[in-house]
C-alpha cells in the first residue's frame, strides 16, 4: 500500500499527514505539516478599533457602513486553505489524497482547487476532524 495524504481544516487550523504502514502491517499517520491562524477568530472590535476601543465609523456617531468584514475574512481564509491544499498535493507529487473540512466550507475549498488536485481526490468529508486524536483520524477515512 503506498502513502495515503490526508488533509483536514477549518477556518483556524490546517493540518497535513502522511500515513504509512509499519513493518508489522499496521497503518499510522504523521503530522508533517500544521498551521493555525490564531487571529481568525479574535473579535471584530480588536481588528477594526482605535485606540480607546471604539469603532472607527463614518460620522461621529460610529454607525458606518456594515462592510461584511468578518464575511470578507472568512472568504480569504478559505482562498488561503484552497491554496495551502493545492501546494501540498503538488509538493507530494499529485498523490491521491483525502480530505476533511467542515460542511460549512468544504464546498467552497473544493471549488477553489486546481483540477489536477481535484482529480486526485479520494474521499471527500464534509466533517471538522481538526480537533480529533491523530491516532483516531484513519478511522474516519476507512469507513
Amino acid at each position: 500500500m503506498s502513502t495515503k495524504l490526508i488533509i483536514v481544516a477549518d477556518l483556524q487550523r490546517f493540518k497535513l499527514f502522511t500515513s504509512k504502514i509499519d513493518p508489522l502491517g499496521r497503518e499510522a499517520v504523521e503530522l508533517v505539516e500544521g498551521s493555525d491562524s490564531l487571529d481568525f477568530h479574535q473579535h471584530l472590535r480588536e481588528k477594526v478599533s482605535d485606540q480607546q476601543g471604539n469603532f472607527q465609523g463614518v460620522g461621529a456617531s460610529g454607525s458606518g457602513e456594515d462592510h461584511n468584514i468578518e464575511l470578507e475574512e472568512e472568504r480569504r481564509r478559505i482562498k488561503e486553505i484552497a491554496k495551502e491544499v493545492n501546494t501540498a498535493v503538488h509538493h507530494h507529487n499529485d498523490a491521491p489524497w483525502y480530505f476533511a473540512a467542515p460542511k460549512a466550507i468544504n464546498n467552497q475549498i473544493v471549488e477553489l482547487l486546481d483540477p489536477s488536485v481535484k482529480r486526485n481526490m479520494v474521499t471527500n468529508l464534509h466533517s471538522d476532524l481538526t480537533k480529533i486524536p491523530d491516532d483516531q483520524l484513519l478511522e474516519h477515512f476507512n469507513k
